[in-house]
């Protein structure tokens, strides 16, 4: 954990050994007891969004509520390769249904991927969908864009 903090490398040997999810206001109790216990709301929320970056913690939505669970160290990769992603998002678009447009599927790459993805990959990811037959295009000529499921359906 060469990368991080010793208040970071603190509130994950707290988090390892509870062994559940953890909140904000959790980490601002763990690190109460501690050399930082002036460490303030935000500073809590930074050092968790930067242990889920280097991959010792994974963020999640439960109960509407953002928390961070354990994952699998530094070698951890949570981006999804480009062929998953896409994959994983063909699931998604076909189980909510709808028109899908660049934002709404920027939306949906960050619950999938669990961080920022550019627009123009996801416009890249749509086109590619198109392609393949997987996505219906329409509006094309006209200011707003949008792809829904194929009814012909692609080889997946």
């Amino acid at each position: 954990m060469s990368e991080t903090t010793p208040r970071r490398a603190y509130l994950l040997a707290i988090v390892t050994h509870i062994g559940t999810t953890v909140i904000t206001k959790q980490a601002v109790q763990i690190y109460s007891g501690s050399p930082w216990r002036d460490t303030s709301r935000s500073t809590a929320r930074r050092d968790l969004r930067a242990l889920a970056r280097s991959g010792y913690l994974v963020p999640m939505t439960v109960g509407g509520m953002r928390c961070y669970g354990l994952g699998e160290g530094p070698g951890y990769r949570r981006r999804l390769r480009e062929a998953s992603r896409q994959q994983a998002l063909l699931h998604v678009m076909h189980a909510e249904g709808g028109e899908w447009t660049v934002g709404r599927v920027k939306a949906a790459y960050r619950r999938i991927v669990g961080s920022h993805v550019y627009r123009a990959t996801v416009r890249r990811d749509l086109a590619r969908l198109h392609q393949l037959g997987h996505l219906d295009r329409h509006g094309d000529g006209t200011p707003r864009r949008f792809y829904t499921p194929s009814t012909k359906g692609g080889s997946a």
